[in-house]
């Protein structure tokens, strides 16, 4: 278990409502209260565009590596993060794919360094030094110390990004798939049908249908053309 604290701060629409009035609009409905109609827009991957409008506001206590991962998506609506620049970094976040003691180890004895120089002590000989201003000693510090920040998430680069590409796609990286999946559990018990609705058509066997489609149309173009004509029909989401 990677070492990372993480708590839902907000959560804009637990009932739907807002989600429902956004997509009776969208789909010129009189209805404006009917939540279940979100569910039917996922359903039948019509676009996200209403879901961009509410998010999940996290605060994370995690390494910088996942960090690092997290803040690539462009799209999150704020980021506030206690970097180095202006705090001491205190603690080290060991692998938590690896549990040799030889990472605590070390980076324990680099971070150690790192605060001997911002402490004004000198890590070779002890003796007193001018103390090092925290936007430089950053610089010898190691790569996974721990990282204080919050995030807020639109529901759509939940659903079509960050929970697919962090969970549910293989390969994800250890830490970070452990604190998205922290997460996603963390939504779902504002909203489950929601966000079991999410796991089914964005989850681990959408993704394995999709390598199933790449293979068969290879493999046995005639039985996916027969499939494609007999199942894969589209409906417009205004029938």
């Amino acid at each position: 278990m990677s070492d990372f604290k993480l708590r839902l701060l907000r959560y804009t629409d637990p009932d739907r409502t807002s989600l429902a009035h956004a997509a009776a609009v969208y789909l010129g409905k009189a209805d404006t209260d009917n939540v279940k109609r979100p569910l039917n827009i996922l359903k039948k991957g019509d676009t996200l565009a209403i879901f961009r409008g509410e998010s999940a506001r996290f605060e994370f206590w995690t390494s910088k590596v996942v960090y690092d991962h997290l803040i690539t998506y462009t799209t999150l609506n704020l980021r506030a993060c206690g970097g180095l620049r202006a705090n001491e970094a205190t603690v080290f976040v060991p692998p938590g794919e690896d549990d040799d003691p030889i990472y605590r180890e070390l980076g324990e004895k680099h971070l150690a360094a790192y605060r001997q120089l911002v402490h004004g002590i000198d890590p070779q000989t002890e003796n007193a030094i001018d103390k090092k201003r925290l936007q430089a000693a950053r610089y010898i510090a190691p790569v996974s110390v721990q990282l204080h920040y919050v995030l807020d998430v639109n529901f759509a680069t939940l659903i079509e990004a960050m929970f697919p590409q962090r969970i549910w796609s293989p390969g994800a990286q250890h830490d970070t798939r452990e604190v998205v999946e922290e997460m996603y559990r963390s939504v779902l018990e504002r909203d489950p049908e929601l966000w079991d609705l999410v796991y089914e058509y964005y989850g681990p066997e959408a993704h394995a249908w999709k390598r199933l489609r790449a293979k068969l149309k290879k493999e046995d173009p005639d039985l996916y053309e027969r499939i494609l004509r007999d199942y894969g029909a589209a409906r417009s989401m205004w029938d």
